[in-house]
């Protein structure tokens, strides 16, 4: 379990460049108030960080912005060092700055790149054509590349939903739903980006890189799935239908505008690269999720001729059996109250009605901070799930099925082991007989969380009177 600190030893952690991000994530959350789309707002964890001790202002209220000096500092550590390999400035939104709760696009091209990072979760275009960044930092750093990634916000911020597609009306194609109004704020939104571009040329950048984000996955929060409710929207085929369009449009419009500039800027088509399970929340991948994107943007940069990337194969992200996987991970399901994993477990479940490819992803990340907004409706789903689940693991451990004894033996044989490895061990055996593996991480750590005993048969009895009164409770009549 991670133990609470004080702010001190944050401050110290949060102002020091070489303790990683992933070691400061269990002492910071989102901010359900501050936070836009695509303008996540992160700040401290009052449960995990103590009051009291030295408190910076700089530190405790803009954590989004120490989190782009914690990288800027690290790439000045790394030139200094005698970096001879690319050198790259990026200026972006959240896909390229999501402030330490994920390892977003920058962070995995980081690895073989040094990147000077002007990126601000929530920035416009038009901000980053008024501040300028990019002409001073691309004069100073004399980059290979410079990455773009905007437009998001223009296109999807600020109700522009509700203003762009018109309401449900029987019969309509998915396409005249869009309004023309959109393809208006298109090519205005073409129009900053060209500016923008040319600043970066001019300035010196070797090649301009620019990406289209990928085919988001509506699931009633409050960026996409309400606002399309609210226009009477509800069927999620089409509220997809209609974001591809928006999508494939916008990456059309970008295709256009560079055809001006030639072979100096390309544009990575990033559709179809972030597997249906691996998103965060309705608009940005999950850590894992950013790994397609940013394969295709480092293809885009490397390749010659046309205007976008030459095709790659984005394989689906395989992570590590459960069993054998980051014990810190693992200890953060389990750090995790039962409410939150229950919303998380229903949003999950909510994907894969979508979506039932998503169901072969394993993965052990959580959405933070509470889920868009949408009250209730996970948690009651999740509940739903859970105990549909658990059911099959007691009829499992507890009962005396021929075909499933070696997954039985195994799993009656782990509940005496640490409940790191009891979850793994929990999950594996759900996996086994036909949990998706999307979900089983989650109902094991439940499991955990509420108690199991190491003599399964008392772990049997307390299970089956939980079952007992589950449907003595369901089939009560109605008062």
């Amino acid at each position: 379990m991670t133990e609470q600190i004080t702010r001190t030893e944050f401050e110290r952690m949060l102002m020091d460049p070489d303790v990683p991000d992933s070691a400061l994530r269990p002492y910071v959350m989102i901010d359900p108030l501050e936070s836009q789309a695509l303008q996540p707002s992160v700040v401290v964890n009052p449960d995990r960080v103590a009051a009291g001790g030295l408190e910076s202002a700089m530190a405790l209220g803009s954590l989004n912005k120490v989190a782009r000096w914690r990288r800027n500092q690290r790439y000045r550590a790394r030139v200094a060092k005698g970096w001879s390999g690319p050198k790259v400035v990026a200026e972006g939104d959240s896909w390229f700055q999501y402030p330490l709760l994920l390892d977003d696009v920058i962070d995995h091209l980081s690895d073989r790149w040094a990147i000077y990072d002007n990126s601000a979760a929530g920035d416009l275009l038009r901000d980053m054509a008024r501040q300028d960044e990019i002409g001073v930092s691309v004069r100073s750093e004399k980059p290979d590349y410079l990455l773009l990634s905007g437009g998001g916000n223009d296109v999807l911020g600020g109700g522009s939903l509700e203003r762009h597609v018109a309401s449900f009306k029987a019969g309509l194609r998915p396409e005249d739903y869009v309004q023309d109004t959109f393809d208006a704020l298109l090519s205005s939104t073409m129009r900053i980006y060209a500016d923008i571009i040319e600043t970066g040329l001019s300035a010196g950048a070797g090649k301009v890189v620019c990406h289209c984000y990928d085919y988001a996955l509506p699931n009633s929060g409050r960026w996409l799935g309400r606002p399309l409710a609210k226009l009477g929207i509800n069927d999620p085929g089409l509220q997809r239908a209609i974001l591809h369009i928006l999508i494939d449009r916008f990456h059309d419009s970008l295709i256009v505008m560079a055809r001006k500039f030639g072979g100096r800027v390309r544009i990575a088509d990033t559709r179809r690269t972030v597997d249906p399970g691996n998103w965060y929340d309705e608009l940005h991948p999950t850590s894992v999720g950013y790994a397609g994107p940013a394969q295709k943007i480092r293809a885009a940069a490397n390749a010659g001729g046309g205007l976008e990337s030459v095709d790659v194969i984005v394989p689906k992200p395989v992570e590590r059996p459960l069993d054998v996987a980051d014990t810190e991970a693992v200890s953060r399901l389990l750090d995790t109250s039962e409410d939150r994993l229950l919303d998380e477990l229903g949003r999950r479940q909510t994907i894969l009605e979508l979506d039932p490819g998503a169901a072969d992803t394993l993965s052990l990340e959580l959405t933070t901070g509470g889920v868009e907004g949408v009250g209730d409706v996970f948690r009651k789903l999740g509940g739903r799930v859970l105990a549909r689940q658990q059911r099959e693991l007691y009829a499992l451990l507890c009962g005396d099925d021929p075909a499933t004894k070696g997954e039985r033996e195994k799993l009656r044989g782990a509940l005496n082991l640490s409940d790191t490895a009891l979850t793994g061990a929990l999950a594996a055996a759900m996996i086994a007989v036909g949990c998706p593996p999307f979900v089983a991480p989650l109902i094991a750590a439940v499991i955990v969380r509420r108690g199991i005993y190491p003599a399964y048969e008392e772990t049997c009895r307390l299970w089956g009177e939980s079952i007992a009164a589950d449907d003595q409770k369901a089939a009560a009549p109605a008062p």
